[in-house]
């Protein structure tokens, strides 16, 4: 890791709260999770949520609504029976979320579902034309660059 001015920085709290803003780095809370190829994205956002969701205080009402949303529009796509407007509907309330809590929590609990979306849109997709095979295995992130199956269609 460098400097704004190409510098060495160290990966420690002290290097980075060296300077903040100035230097390019600042420390904060956060984290990461590592998955491998075979977790489900859509599964595990829904997991975020649900507890973003009850860890909410209900205080306002962006987080206390909109957790509550997510939660249920992702329990749709994780159990099968999700839309492909979902996705859109998930990042809009994500957006209505961000900015308008009065703790971070809200903050905290809208990006994750706007990330997943924005990185992963082709599995939530998959559990949309896929939901009956997605409620009994994981489309992996080992395929998040393939393209999706073409749905056959039914000669009536």
């Amino acid at each position: 890791m460098k400097t704004i001015n190409n510098e060495p920085r160290l990966m420690s709290y002290e290097s980075l709260a060296d300077g903040g803003f100035v230097s390019g780095t600042m420390m904060g809370s956060g984290g990461f999770i590592a998955f491998d190829e075979d977790q489900c994205i859509v599964r595990n956002t829904w997991n975020f949520t649900r507890f973003y969701h009850h860890e909410s205080c209900g205080q306002c009402s962006p987080c206390r609504e909109g957790t509550g949303w997510m939660e249920k529009v992702l329990h749709r796509l994780e159990h099968g029976h999700g839309k492909l407007s979902d996705m859109d509907l998930l990042v809009d309330v994500s957006k209505k979320i961000e900015g308008n809590t009065i703790c971070p929590l809200g903050d905290a609990a809208a990006w994750p579902v706007a990330s997943a979306i924005r990185h992963f849109r082709d599995e939530f997709e998959w559990h949309v034309t896929n939901g009956a095979e997605a409620v009994t295995r994981n489309y992996g992130i080992a395929h998040y660059a393939d393209s999706l199956p073409v749905a056959a269609t039914v000669a009536g």
